[in-house]
């Protein structure tokens, strides 16, 4: 058998790694055991609670996009504005994200966009919204805000244990209440990272129980 490869088989290859955007699974359940850690919580998220399908730029694993993202995550890595380069290409993701009949995950196009304050690098998160914002010509509408001594959840642990810090660990920013109240629709969430998932579910749920219709997760990048 012949392991010689076509020079188009390599380009299509190439292209591949170098294509931007995954799929972020939302959390469906609840993981077991929350009730003994104080939070009254079991079985399947309420649909009305849920978040949506989201896309990231790419996974920190990745060969392609990967290897441009992880220097973001590297500990001791500056906090900063996003990169022209990185942000045209989220834009990109974004925008074959609302063609075709699955189109925006089925919610409908987002009305607005909403960061999660990032305690770690909060110049990169807060720019990649104003960014998104403004390509889309969407309001930002406003931003989830860390509190208390366990925002925003650290690693490590059980998926009970992680959520249970996560669990009272935001709040909605002054003004992002009424701001969802005032357009209802999807809304667009942007972090920096997806890791367990955990805390795009409790961000999902703050802004779903305020009154957004659909929330579509948006990050840089994802773990895994």
């Amino acid at each position: 058998m012949s392991t010689d490869v076509s020079a188009e088989g390599l380009a299509a290859a190439r292209a591949a790694l170098g294509r931007p955007g995954v799929e972020v699974e939302p959390r469906r359940m609840w993981p077991t055991g929350m009730p003994a850690l104080g939070v009254e919580v079991k079985g399947r998220i309420p649909a009305g609670e849920q978040a949506g399908v989201g896309r990231a730029l790419g996974r920190l694993s990745d060969i392609g996009w990967g290897s441009r993202l992880r220097p973001l995550f590297a500990p001791g890595a500056q906090d900063g504005p996003v990169s022209q380069e990185v942000a045209a290409a989220l834009v990109e993701v974004l925008a074959d994200w609302s063609r075709g009949e699955g189109a925006w995950s089925g919610a409908g196009r987002p009305v607005g966009v909403v960061t999660i304050a990032s305690t770690t690098r909060p110049l990169l998160v807060r720019s990649l919204g104003e960014r998104l914002a403004a390509v889309g010509r969407l309001p930002l509408l406003g931003e989830l805000l860390p509190v208390g001594p366990g925002a925003p959840g650290g690693a490590g642990g059980n998926s009970a244990q992680r959520l249970g810090r996560l669990w009272d660990a935001f709040v909605p920013g002054p003004g992002l209440v009424e701001a969802i109240g005032a357009s209802p629709g999807p809304l667009l969430l942007v972090d920096d990272l997806v890791d367990s998932g955990w805390t795009m579910a409790v961000a999902a749920r703050l802004l779903r129980r305020a009154g957004a219709a659909a929330v579509l997760p948006v990050a840089l990048a994802q773990q895994g």
